[in-house]
């Protein structure tokens, strides 16, 4: 039982090259979407920059 443990653990180099992989994709992911957050919120600020306060525009005149 022994040998066959120590046989898987001796083959595992693979695996923490794909967990190096994979945390290195989830952490561009991360970054990709709080950019698209950051970004899709600055274009709703600037739409609600342009929306009138009043419905009558004669008001600021």
């Amino acid at each position: 039982m022994s040998k066959i443990i120590k046989n898987i653990l001796q083959d595992v180099t693979w695996l923490q090259d794909l967990s190096t992989i994979l945390t290195v994709f989830f952490v561009i992911m991360f970054i990709a979407l709080v950019v698209g957050v950051l970004r899709w919120k600055k274009e709703k600020v600037e739409e609600y920059k342009n929306i009138p306060l009043s419905d009558n525009h004669h008001d600021n005149l």
